[in-house]
């Protein structure tokens, strides 16, 4: 449960509703690019070496489900729906990491690690972990952590990608690089990105998301050359 909403007024640091929309626009224009690289193997094979359908499948729910949790008038599924999904992304990616994604010639196991991590960091928006104080604030550091490492990671990647004029992949480095930064914010902000928490809000809407890693304390590609990007882009 977010616990955001006992802060006083003044206390919880938050975006306008129109910054958060316009995040989640976004993260929606982010979607829509994973959905037309998943139906465009050929060109994805030809830019990066491969194709990875299961990818690129799982970046498009990861961007969707942001866009839902800033804007939900724009994707308006139940928190309990992306509950199950991401819940699913997760245990789908490390049960990839210690089985068949070991066969995969263009993989590494820690490519699908990073994935599980962000589909557990992206649940955490919409379902509370059932977890003691101590258990959840351990948890809350990790991600933490998890968010910025995975955020200054894709800085330097983007920077490569540019140079090297590879679109495809910069584009894709963008939008990870967009969703650490945001999961990072919240984490370290939670009220910040959370619909309904702003102070022009009148009505603010408590019952579809959470701030992630916030239930207990405010804390909530490159192809070719350079194989060992995270994502194998």
């Amino acid at each position: 449960m977010d616990h955001t909403h006992h802060m006083p007024e003044g206390a919880a640091l938050a975006a306008p509703e129109w910054l958060i929309a316009s995040v989640g626009i976004l993260f929606l224009g982010f979607a829509g690019f994973y959905l037309y690289r998943l139906f465009r193997p050929t060109m994805v094979k030809n830019a990066i070496g491969f194709f990875d359908w299961e990818g690129e499948a799982g970046h498009f729910i990861c961007m969707l489900a942001m866009a839902s949790h800033l804007a939900s008038w724009l994707i308006p599924v139940p928190a309990i729906a992306w509950s199950w999904i991401l819940g699913f992304g997760t245990l789908y990616y490390a049960a990839r990491a210690m089985t068949w994604g070991k066969r995969l010639s263009y993989n590494k196991q820690w490519w699908d690690w990073t994935h599980s991590g962000m589909f557990l960091g992206m649940f955490t928006m919409f379902q509370a972990l059932p977890l003691s104080p101590l258990l959840l604030t351990l948890f809350n550091l990790g991600m933490l952590l998890f968010w910025a490492w995975f955020s200054s990671y894709y800085v330097r990647d983007s920077i490569l990608d540019a140079r090297a004029g590879k679109t495809l992949s910069f584009i894709s480095d963008l939008a990870h690089l967009s969703m650490g930064v945001a999961m990072l914010l919240m984490a370290l902000f939670p009220a910040l990105l959370m619909p309904g928490h702003s102070h022009h809000s009148s009505h603010p809407d408590h019952s579809q998301h959470n701030a992630p890693m916030s239930h207990s304390m405010p804390l909530h590609e490159h192809g070719g050359d350079l194989p060992d990007d995270i994502c194998g882009r």
